[in-house]
């Protein structure tokens, strides 16, 4: 009997669930404006607006033959010093500490200093940091940058967007984060669903409005849409 009368009451509940009208737009979690923080020209340039790269791909790199004909240099030292090395430690027993000593601070110096020049050979290049969409480049090939110039390009990720819902202040005591959100996107007769994730602690003084969020996925940052909230 009490399971049927808590049946009861949870389909009674969500018979007379209030709905409460929001407005949306699509934003992406992950907007970035990226740069360089050292000087040169730009000797590569592999996209183009709205290219789809993936995390780690080269976008753009400076001039860069000099820095990178050293960093080869110091990665061939630092393999024949571990050559020179691996091959005497298999018979340190038999060779005086000090000479072997120097061959274990060679091995270590010029493995550092190969590290070195990884890291100046790096700051020249301009990677994807994580699965993107190029928005805008501010950059041509050839151009001139400096270290302080730090937007060269604007990306935005597909995969991690989320909805940023507008209400009337009056639900505020309302809506609850895990509430279901269903809405269709302007321009479209799908119906999708969601819950609320994020309640924004704030009311928006032009508007009187209140803003939440819910997680999506396929959807093009910039598209807005309606729904309702399914408040208890």
């Amino acid at each position: 009997m009490k399971k049927i009368f808590i049946l009861i009451l949870f389909m009674f509940q969500a018979l007379f669930a209030e709905e409460i009208y929001a407005t949306f737009d699509v934003v992406s979690e992950k907007e970035s404006q990226l740069g360089l923080s050292t000087s040169g020209i730009v000797a590569t340039l592999n996209v183009n607006v709205g290219d789809k790269i993936t995390k780690g791909a080269l976008l753009l790199s400076l001039n860069n033959s000099q820095e990178r004909n050293e960093y080869e240099t110091a990665k061939k030292q630092a393999e024949h010093s571990y050559k020179t090395y691996a091959r005497y430690a298999k018979i340190s027993d038999v060779i005086d500490k000090e000479t072997m000593d120097n061959y274990i601070y060679d091995k270590d110096i010029t493995q550092l200093n190969a590290q070195n020049k990884e890291i100046i050979l790096r700051k020249t290049e301009l990677r994807a940091p994580y699965d993107l969409v190029v928005t805008k480049k501010n950059i041509d090939l050839g151009a001139i940058v400096l270290a302080s110039q730090t937007n060269l390009l604007d990306v935005i990720s597909l995969d991690d967007v989320k909805l940023v819902l507008k209400f009337d202040e009056k639900y505020w005591q309302k809506v609850k984060i895990g509430q279901k959100f269903v809405y269709k996107v302007d321009g479209s007769e799908k119906t999708y669903e969601g819950k609320i994730t994020k309640i924004y602690p704030k009311i928006l003084n032009e508007t009187r409005q209140m803003e939440a969020e819910v997680k999506a996925t396929n959807l093009m940052p910039g598209l807005f849409g309606n729904g309702s909230i399914k408040a208890e």
